[in-house]
């Protein structure tokens, strides 16, 4: 039965979709109720260490997904911000660790449209080595003053994604969030 039922399937062919406003809303309309539910399923689990995990994981899962198409992927952008004089060698790096971003939606201090859109940033390999060097790999210091990561490793200059330069010392989470206002679903 399972072999006739092989050589009878047909593969479906889904078609491609052309990246788009109306795309990207899917995406983010998509993660965002699915982190929504798992949010509210992670505050109603009881004594259930391994569920709490694989929410956990269930929820990085759909914040990478949204990083990655959203952002990474869109057109023009790459990365919210983009270290200046980086060749092509960089890495797509979560200026607040991701896991952090997933602990604060969890906490309620973050909505979920803000650890949609937390800052990312396109920074060169060996700028990120020195980084994950320094201990600072899943760690930040401030998240307030989100740049002071880096500060504290090298010096570097950074610009949003559309050449706007920024004051690594005093650009703070909420002006992240206010320059990018316009990415929120």
């Amino acid at each position: 039965m399972l072999k006739e039922s092989l050589e009878n399937f047909t593969a479906p062919n889904y078609g491609k979709t052309q990246r788009s406003p109306a795309t990207y809303q899917t995406v983010a309309g998509h993660c965002t109720k699915h982190i929504v539910r798992l949010v509210d399923e992670y505050h109603h689990v009881e004594n259930d260490q391994q569920l709490l995990r694989e929410i956990r994981n269930d929820i990085d899962y759909y914040l990478r997904r949204y990083h990655e198409y959203c952002i990474k992927q869109r057109d023009g952008m790459k990365a919210h911000y983009h270290e200046v004089g980086a060749d092509e060698d960089c890495d797509f790096e979560h200026l607040i660790p991701a896991a952090r971003i997933r602990d604060l939606i969890l906490a309620n201090v973050i909505t979920v449209e803000q650890g949609l859109n937390a800052p990312t940033v396109r920074l060169s390999r060996a700028k990120h080595e020195l980084l994950k060097d320094a201990g600072w790999a899943a760690h930040t210091p401030d998240m307030w003053l989100p740049f002071k990561r880096y500060s504290n490793v090298f010096d570097s200059q950074f610009t949003t994604y559309d050449g706007t330069e920024i004051d690594l010392k005093n650009w703070t989470l909420e002006q992240h969030y206010s320059y990018f206002k316009h990415l929120a679903i």
